[in-house]
């Protein structure tokens, strides 16, 4: 049996995907949880063969719950689910060590075989994905820097564009300002900028958000 544990914050979809795992009589959902703290705590206790993971989550989301994961001893394949068929997470996924994207509108007919094929060391991608893979995908263009943050990273950047305190993002993003400060100084790390003014500048040039905003402080 395949030991899964799931990861989505959104209850009804994470129970969906579970019935669906267990219609399966090869794959045994051993746990499941909302937010990217806890799958790192399951992913060392309950030492799970592969981990579904969503990207978008509260307090810490999946590309930094992917990061922690990788860091383990023991440490399960992990499976990504995002909303999005974007080139720069399926990058950022993928160099980061997982082995499986799949579009969650795809998890009904695609999740299954991500999880086993996860589970024999290969990687899976969607079907609606597979075509932005190209012999230079994973060459990094300097022009597309946004492609190195997470979605809460950029969350976080286009609120602080828009003249948003680090409070009011954090209360936006139902998370703490602790959490918002962690995720707006790896994006200033990502981005290669050392202040706010230049995160604000690079942010629109960059295209994150239109226009020029008024920045709180």
């Amino acid at each position: 049996m395949i030991r899964v544990v799931v990861v989505e914050d959104h209850h009804l979809v994470r129970q969906g995907i579970i019935k669906l795992l267990e219609s399966a009589n090869d794959l045994d959902v051993v746990g499941e949880a909302d937010d990217g703290t806890q799958a790192i705590a399951l992913a060392k206790s309950l030492r799970p063969d592969v981990m579904i993971l969503d990207i978008t989550m509260p307090q810490i989301d999946g590309f930094q719950a992917l990061a922690e994961i990788q860091g383990l001893e023991l440490k399960p394949q992990v499976v990504i689910l995002s909303m999005h068929a974007d080139p720069g997470m399926i990058r950022q996924a993928l160099q980061g060590g997982a082995l499986g994207y799949v579009i969650k509108q795809s998890v009904a007919d695609e999740l299954i075989a991500a999880v086993r094929a996860a589970m024999k060391g290969s990687i899976y991608l969607s079907s609606g994905i597979s075509g932005v893979i190209t012999n230079n995908f994973f060459v990094e263009s300097p022009k597309n820097l946004l492609d190195r943050l997470s979605p809460r990273e950029r969350e976080v950047v286009r609120g602080i564009v828009e003249g948003h305190s680090t409070r009011q993002i954090a209360e936006s993003l139902r998370t703490s300002v602790k959490t918002v400060e962690k995720q707006r100084r790896d994006a200033m790390r990502k981005l290669e900028v050392d202040n706010l003014a230049s995160l604000v500048r690079v942010s629109l040039e960059l295209g994150l958000v239109a226009g020029k905003m008024t920045h709180s402080k």
